[in-house]
């Protein structure tokens, strides 16, 4: 057994000269991650499953509709304080942990009030079911979004089998089964949305505190977190209002049903793209360690790589998903056409190294750049998309979007690595 853990590790690093990466650590951490990974995508594929055959189309665009809405109130809460508290802790402040949780409890009071007046503006239309769910998000939703700030911690203290164990599998597999049990006995939106917020909440405080109890993080806290956490979170506004305004704008112009249709439409490919989330994580770390020049030289291997992944991922599943419509999801199968188009957008995840590189290096202005520019190209696409040529106007615009917008944040990481090099 020991030959062969040796044979491995030979094998691994002199395949390092090739991938340009640190391949014994990519092996150690990304294993935990794409066993992680895959149980998240097997589980989210069941549970589409599940609302397919047990939800009508109408309850399901409302259910999504909901959480868009939820999405969008987030963009404007402190969204990017994760990313500071992986940062801070990665220096060595542990105590910003529990110091990052109480300052989004307090930041999120604004999120509850917003949520409240939106619960009292659709119970005073006469709409109970989007009345009482925003009464249920307002509640939930600060506590659930603070908690899963152990995972930033987990990550920095490169414990990436806590990470996957907890954040992904179990982070995952409570809430899906809860919310499995529940459309089995009713399929009404607002018990819906409760449950899916009720069970993530539950076990992201159960979570949270198993991390305190195993780290016991000092009293080191940087409180400089905050302030670099409220930068992040207003990059990531216009970002997050592109995320979820399309679905929202199908809800409006087009209706319930095919907000539906365009869920089941992009959730596979999305999935796909699961994977890049824990490699992302293990880059992290990494690219706070090395220099710049070490980087510019494995990320040009890396992007052409990522674009053949992405190219063959894409190629793929435009073969074979008719065949997964038809065994699996029956009730969409005028959801295939779009998802073979939308499939195309995975050649995207080409530069996504980039967006790492100015995030670990805290390039404030450069992630400003992009994300500003992104999200305004998105939402006027957006809008005038579905505005003029409907779903399938909309699905080609997120193509272009996303492969625009990689590709803008290539163009901005060669200028700011290229500079960094230089003034070394």
């Amino acid at each position: 057994m020991q030959n062969m853990r040796n044979k491995a590790y030979q094998l691994l690093r002199r395949s390092e000269d090739f991938f340009k990466t640190d391949m014994v650590y990519l092996a150690k951490g990304g294993f935990w991650f794409t066993l992680a990974q895959t149980v998240v995508s097997l589980s989210s594929f069941f549970l589409a499953v599940a609302f397919a055959h047990f939800v009508t189309k109408e309850a399901y665009g409302q259910y999504k509709y909901i959480l868009s809405i939820v999405g969008l109130l987030g963009a404007f809460t402190l969204s990017g304080l994760p990313s500071a508290v992986l940062r801070s802790v990665s220096n060595g402040h542990d105590g910003t942990l529990v110091y990052a949780f109480w300052q989004n409890l307090k930041w999120n009071v604004l999120f509850f009030i917003v949520a409240l007046a939106l619960s009292t503006y659709y119970f005073i239309n006469g709409n109970s079911t989007l009345g009482i769910s925003f009464l249920v998000v307002g509640s939930l939703w600060p506590i659930f979004q603070s908690t899963n700030l152990y995972n930033s911690y987990l990550l920095a203290k490169k414990d990436f089998k806590r990470s996957a164990m907890y954040f992904d599998v179990i982070g995952n597999l409570f809430p899906i089964f809860c919310l499995v049990i529940t459309m089995l006995v009713t399929t009404n939106p607002v018990w819906l949305v409760t449950s899916y917020l009720a069970s993530n909440t539950v076990i992201g405080l159960i979570l949270y505190r198993r991390v305190l109890k195993v780290y016991h993080p000092g009293e080191s806290i940087d409180h400089g977190t905050l302030s670099y956490g409220k930068h992040l979170s207003l990059i990531n506004i216009l970002s997050g209002i592109a995320a979820y305004l399309d679905q929202i704008l199908v809800f409006h112009y087009i209706g319930a049903v095919e907000l539906a249709i365009y869920n089941f439409a992009v959730a596979i490919p999305n999935q796909t793209k699961g994977p890049l989330k824990g490699l992302r994580n293990l880059m992290f770390p990494k690219f706070m360690e090395r220099t710049d020049k070490e980087i510019e030289l494995g990320n040009n291997r890396k992007f052409v790589l990522l674009f053949f992944l992405g190219l063959g991922l894409s190629l793929t599943y435009i073969a074979i998903a008719p065949l997964i419509f038809r065994i699996f999801f029956p009730n969409y199968l005028d959801a295939v056409f779009y998802s073979q188009i939308f499939s195309l957008s995975l050649i995207n995840i080409t530069f996504f190294p980039a967006d790492v590189y100015l995030a670990a290096r805290k390039k404030i202005k450069e992630q400003y750049l992009a994300s500003i520019s992104t999200s305004i190209i998105q939402i006027i696409t957006v809008i005038v998309s579905i505005i003029y040529w409907g779903l399938l106007g909309l699905i080609l615009a997120r193509v272009i979007v996303r492969i625009l917008s990689s590709f803008i944040s290539f163009i901005i990481f060669r200028n700011t690595i290229k500079r960094a090099i230089i003034s070394q």
